[in-house]
C-alpha cells in the first residue's frame, strides 16, 4: 500500500468587481482556491426488530444546515426569484465567471464558463440563549446562495447534507471536481446550500447545543458507510477505499463534525431554521441526503405550498427505526412530531404492521395496519412529488422501499427512484460525490423537469 497521495486541488477564475467597492478601486478577484470537500453520515444500528447492517463500532453521528441570502447588490437588472424578491448585481461590475479548474476533465456539457450573477451567505433561525457568560446565538443555519445568470427555472433548489457532515458535500466531490452544486447552476437553478445546525459553518458550542457526546468520527466508519464496495469492479468510489491510501476518504474524514444530543432536537431545528428559510426565499425544491431526510418531511409539513418538490437522496429509515444514543423516529419518519390527519396526539396512537419486503436483500419494514382502522394521512406530504432515491451498493439500499411505502400509504405522491434501474450501477451512500455524479445529477434534474412539468400542466 502506498503513502498517501495529495487530494487534487482545482481552482474557480472569478472575472467581476468587488461586491462592496461601488468604485471600483479594489482589484479583481482573479483566483480562489476550491478544495474538494464531503459528506458524512449517520450510524444505523441493529435492533431486536428492526435488523440494520451492523457498521464498526466507535462512532454515533448526526448533522444540520445554515443560512440566508444578503442584498447588497446595487446594480440594475434584477434577477427575480420565484419568490419575487428581486436581488441585483453589482455596481459597474460585469457578472462573475467561473471556469472549469484546468486539467479536470468533464463532460462536454460543463466546458462553457458558468456566469453568476449573484452569490452571497446568511444565517436564519438566530435565536438568544441565556449562558452564564451572557446571551449566545442559538442553533441558526448558514445558507450559501449562487444565482446563475442564465436563470432558467423559476423554482430556487436547496441541498441539504446528511450526517455529520456538512453543505461542502455539494460544492465539491471528494476527488475534487465541481458537486452538485455547480451542475444545478449550469443547468440553470438558483442554489441555496445549507449547514445545518451545529454543523460546518453553524458553529457547534456545548454551551448552546449542548455536550458533544459520543465518540470522534472514525476512519472506519465512514469507511463502512461510503466506501464498502470501493476496489471491486464497477464501484463508482473515487478512491482506493484504503485507510491511508484514499486522499478522497481523508477529504470526507476532514469534514465530519459531532452530533448534536438528541435525534429529535436536531430536528426540530431544521424544521425552525428550514421554515424560516422558505419564509424568505420562497417556494423551492429541496434536496436532501441521509438523516438531512428529515428536513424535508418536517419543513414541507411546517410550510405547506412552498415545498414544490423533494428529492430526498438515500434518506435516514426505515420508518420507526431506533438508533442507539441518537433516539427513534417515533413518528415514521421523524423523531420531530409530524402532522397526521386524522391527528395523533402521540406516536403510540399509530398502528402498525410489519409489511414484507418481497426480495432478496431487503428489509421488512413498518406501515400504518389497514385492517387496525383508517389509515392516517400525512397532508403536509401531499400536492408535490417526492423523489426516494436508492443506490445498489449502498448500506441504506435495503430500506428505502420502506421509506417510499410509508410516504405512499399516507398520501404521498412518491416514487422510489433506484439509480441502478436508470443504468447507474457501482453507487454507494454518497452519490454527489462519486465518479459518475454528474450522471447522477442529471438524472434527478430529467425527473424534476419531468415532474415539476406535468405538476405545472395539471395546475392549469
Amino acid at each position: 500500500m502506498g503513502s498517501a497521495r495529495p487530494a487534487p486541488t482545482g481552482s474557480f477564475h472569478l472575472t467581476g468587481l468587488s461586491d462592496r467597492d461601488p468604485q471600483h478601486t479594489l482589484p479583481v478577484v482573479e483566483h480562489l482556491e476550491a478544495a474538494p470537500y464531503t459528506d458524512a453520515l449517520v450510524t444505523l444500528a441493529a435492533t431486536p426488530t428492526f435488523p440494520v447492517k451492523q457498521p464498526p463500532s466507535g462512532t454515533l453521528m448526526s448533522a444540520m444546515h445554515h443560512g440566508v441570502p444578503n442584498r447588497h447588490w446595487t446594480a440594475p437588472e434584477p434577477v427575480t426569484n420565484s419568490a419575487g424578491h428581486g436581488r441585483r448585481r453589482r455596481d459597474g461590475g460585469s457578472p462573475m465567471t467561473i471556469s472549469p479548474p484546468p486539467g479536470t476533465a468533464e463532460p462536454a456539457r460543463a466546458a462553457s464558463p458558468l456566469t453568476i450573477s449573484e452569490q452571497g451567505a446568511f444565517w436564519v433561525g438566530v435565536g438568544r440563549k441565556p449562558t452564564e457568560a451572557g446571551t449566545a446565538a442559538e442553533a441558526a443555519m448558514y445558507v450559501q446562495y449562487q444565482i446563475p445568470a442564465d436563470l432558467r427555472h423559476p423554482l430556487p433548489v436547496v441541498m441539504v447534507h446528511g450526517g455529520g457532515g456538512q453543505g461542502t458535500d455539494y460544492l465539491s466531490t471528494p476527488d475534487g471536481r465541481p458537486g452538485w452544486a455547480t451542475r444545478f447552476l449550469q443547468a440553470g437553478y438558483a442554489v441555496y446550500v445549507v449547514d445545518r445546525p451545529g454543523h460546518g459553518r453553524s458553529p457547534y458550542h456545548p454551551d448552546v447545543l449542548g455536550p458533544i457526546e459520543g465518540a470522534a468520527p472514525t476512519y472506519e466508519f465512514i469507511r463502512w458507510l461510503f466506501c464498502e464496495g470501493a476496489g471491486r469492479p464497477g464501484s463508482q468510489w473515487p478512491g482506493s477505499g484504503e485507510i491511508g491510501d484514499d486522499s478522497a476518504l481523508d477529504q470526507v474524514m476532514a469534514s465530519q463534525g459531532p452530533t448534536m444530543p438528541t435525534f429529535a432536537e436536531n430536528q426540530e431545528q431544521m424544521r425552525r431554521c428550514g421554515a424560516e428559510l422558505l419564509d424568505r426565499i420562497g417556494p423551492a425544491v429541496l434536496i436532501t441526503h441521509s438523516m438531512g431526510g428529515p428536513f424535508g418531511w418536517l419543513v414541507a409539513d411546517a410550510r405547506p405550498g412552498l415545498v414544490k418538490a423533494v428529492v430526498s437522496i438515500e434518506p435516514i429509515g426505515p420508518p420507526f427505526t431506533e438508533l442507539p444514543g441518537l433516539g427513534k423516529l417515533e413518528w415514521g419518519l421523524t423523531a420531530a412530531p409530524i402532522t397526521y390527519e386524522p391527528p395523533v396526539r402521540t406516536p403510540e396512537e399509530l398502528r402498525l404492521r410489519l409489511r414484507e419486503a418481497g426480495g432478496d436483500g431487503l428489509q421488512d419494514c413498518l406501515v400504518q395496519d389497514e385492517e387496525a382502522g383508517a389509515v392516517r394521512s400525512l397532508p403536509g406530504l401531499q400536492g408535490f412529488p417526492i423523489a426516494v432515491v436508492a443506490a445498489d451498493t449502498s448500506p441504506f439500499a435495503a430500506f428505502q422501499h420502506g421509506v417510499a411505502d410509508y410516504l405512499a400509504q399516507a398520501g404521498a405522491d412518491v416514487e422510489l427512484l433506484r439509480l441502478a434501474d436508470l443504468g447507474l450501477t457501482g453507487n454507494g451512500h454518497l452519490p454527489m460525490g462519486e465518479k459518475n455524479s454528474d450522471d447522477v445529477a442529471e438524472a434527478l434534474m430529467t425527473w424534476l423537469d419531468k415532474r415539476l412539468a406535468a405538476v405545472e400542466e395539471t395546475s392549469r
